[in-house]
Parts: structure tokens; C-alpha cells; sequence
């Protein structure tokens, strides 16, 4: 569904962007680092992410740029839309290294959404950005 779904949605949107516009893909932060029992999402959310690659390429001629924002574990999102402060990946991302040592929010990840629609980021292109708070996941 991740594969297909995706390749859809991007042919469909570099049919009607416009010259010097931007696609923006929401992938996940598993396509970074193999993590153990995630074997068949990574995977599926990993092909889109080269889909995004090579649209890059496709459409820079046109001025287009097509990125990739990888959410790490985001409060409000996914399986977190339920507050359990017993799930095991709010235990993991806990852990030292991360900013706060919390999940990222909502806003977050628009905030990099917003980045990269903006003319700040008009020579970045077929590039996946890690929303981790500074963690590798």
C-alpha cells in the first residue's frame, strides 16, 4: 500500500505542479536505520523514498524540487493519535541524545514542511529530512 499508494500520488502531483513548485513526501524515519520487527513497514515506506529520488530528477527541468520529511515517533500521529505513556516507543525515544528526550509534534513536522515549500529551500531536492530531535530515529 506504502509503494503503490505513493506512486500514484506522485505521478499524480508532477502532472499538475507548476514550474518552480514543490512536492512534498511524509515517509518515516525507518527508511534511516533497520529496526528490529519492522521489517515489512520499513520496506514498504523505503520505495517510495527512492520514488521521491528520482521524481527529483525527473522534474528539475522544470525547476521542481521533491523532498522527503521522516517523522521520527510524533505525539498525535500515527499510533500515538491515543496518549499511552506505556507504549514502548515513548520509553525509547525517551532515551539521551534527543532534544527534550520526547516525541516530536504536529507542528514540528509542518514547521519542515514549511521549510522546505519556502524559497529557503529552493536548491534542496530529492533529499529526505530526519525530524528526530537530533536522534538517528
Amino acid at each position: 500500500m506504502n509503494t503503490r499508494g505513493t506512486f500514484f500520488t506522485l505521478q499524480a502531483a508532477a502532472r499538475h505542479v507548476v514550474n518552480g513548485g514543490r512536492i512534498i513526501y511524509v515517509g518515516s524515519s525507518t527508511t534511516t536505520v533497520p529496526v528490529r520487527g519492522e521489517g515489512l513497514y520499513g520496506s514498504s515506506k523505503t520505495a517510495p523514498r527512492y520514488a521521491v529520488q528520482v521524481l527529483a530528477q525527473e522534474l528539475a527541468d522544470r525547476g521542481v524540487t521533491v523532498n522527503t520529511i521522516l517523522p521520527t515517533a510524533i505525539v498525535g500521529a500515527g499510533v500515538f493519535t491515543e496518549p499511552d505513556p506505556t507504549h514502548p516507543v515513548r520509553q525509547f525515544v525517551a532515551r539521551p541524545g534527543r532534544i527534550g528526550r520526547r516525541m516530536g509534534t504536529v507542528d514540528e513536522v509542518a514547521d519542515a514542511a514549511e521549510y522546505l515549500a519556502s524559497g529557503l529551500a529552493a536548491w534542496i531536492s530529492g533529499q529526505g529530512l530526519l525530524i528526530s530531535g537530533g536522534a538517528l530515529q
